[in-house]
């Protein structure tokens, strides 16, 4: 690890950027550039968690961190996705606040002074930016105001800004002491759906999730246009996809949400029929359904014991979360109309599961 700081070891640093970087060299520049261009930038830590990069990426982090006062390079020795890498590099982490980013975006001057003042001043603990796309200001992501009658997340309605959001949809901002309440992010997603669960352990423990609409940040990683030109998945992402949103509802819901595992089982039944139709392989039944079911059931301790862990925090139970966020309509019904007028393009299983987000 290499480390720097501006005066002593312990001097504290308003926001703390951590930043879980795998094979992301081409992205680099902009964002170191737009991270220099902060408002803020001298109270800001930030901490590049490398896992074990193989472009080249993680010799750049490493000599640039080495040239900023407030640079910490962390190699990971392994590849422990975004949850992983993120919790480490928090473990390290100085900042009142924590920011978690992949480097495949840039921030607007003011992102991060927007993201601590808005906080700060409304006596918030956990908040999102506006996500755009990478190269315009089109609206890519705000976050879910809620879950539909599978337990899957109801995008927020971009013609409105929410003052309260039920799940961050991407990039995560939260004061530090909370996040190390809550347990950080489950290591055991790998990918997709860390900011689901947090964000619902979030709103258990009683605290309140907002947008900040004046801090944004650009995002290459699923612009609007790439998703409709390649609207192609494979047999891993539609594993964690679904194996994840399972352990959300059995790790978080209490009595009645716990309902939300049949309805959610009962979907992706539906998408391993009818992908396995379209891949024209039974292989994709079984990454889509047969093994989320089962890996789940492997993982019944690591349930039982999270489950455990919320009570020392919980302060909503099924009927609050329920009252409050159910949302009438469908989550997947951007991707439905996708297939219809794109069609989709399967591929198989990645050859192993330490693969990028």
């Amino acid at each position: 690890m290499t480390m720097n700081s501006p005066g002593t070891t312990n001097q504290p640093f308003l926001v703390s950027v951590v930043v879980v970087n795998y094979n992301c060299k081409k992205w680099l520049d902009r964002f170191f550039s737009s991270l220099r261009a902060q408002t803020i930038f001298d109270r800001t830590e930030v901490i590049m968690v490398d896992n074990t990069s193989k472009d080249g990426s993680a010799e750049i982090c490493e000599k640039e961190m080495a040239t900023w006062p407030n640079g910490v390079f962390l190699p990971t020795g392994g590849n422990y996705g975004f949850g992983g890498g993120s919790n480490r590099g928090a473990k390290i982490a100085r900042g009142k606040f924590l920011f978690f980013l992949n480097p495949d975006v840039w921030l607007e001057p003011n992102c991060l002074e927007e993201l601590v003042g808005y906080t700060e001043d409304n006596q918030l603990k956990v908040a999102g930016p506006r996500v755009l796309d990478y190269d315009s200001d089109n609206l890519q992501v705000m976050g879910a105001s809620g879950f539909d009658l599978f337990g899957g997340m109801i995008a927020a309605r971009f013609d409105k800004n929410p003052d309260q959001l039920f799940a961050i949809g991407t990039f995560y901002f939260i004061n530090r002491e909370i996040f190390q309440k809550l347990g950080g992010f489950d290591e055991e997603f790998f990918l997709y759906n860390e900011e689901m669960d947090l964000s619902w352990r979030a709103w258990m423990a009683g605290e309140l999730i907002t947008l900040v609409p004046s801090a944004r940040i650009h995002h290459q990683g699923a612009s609007s246009g790439e998703r409709a030109v390649e609207n192609r998945t494979n047999e891993t992402k539609r594993f964690y996809a679904n194996r994840n949103q399972l352990l959300v509802i059995f790790k978080n819901a209490r009595f009645l949400l716990l309902m939300l595992a049949l309805s959610q089982i009962a979907l992706i039944t539906v998408e391993a029929v009818v992908g396995s139709i379209l891949a024209r392989r039974l292989s994709f039944f079984n990454w889509a359904l047969l093994k989320p079911v089962a890996d789940c059931w492997r993982l019944r301790r690591h349930i039982f014991e999270q489950r455990k862990k919320s009570r020392l925090f919980r302060q909503h139970g099924d009927w609050w979360i329920l009252r409050h966020f159910f949302r009438l309509g469908f989550g997947r019904w951007t991707d439905v109309k996708r297939l219809f007028k794109f069609g989709v393009k399967i591929e198989k299983a990645w050859p192993t599961t330490a693969s990028p987000k």
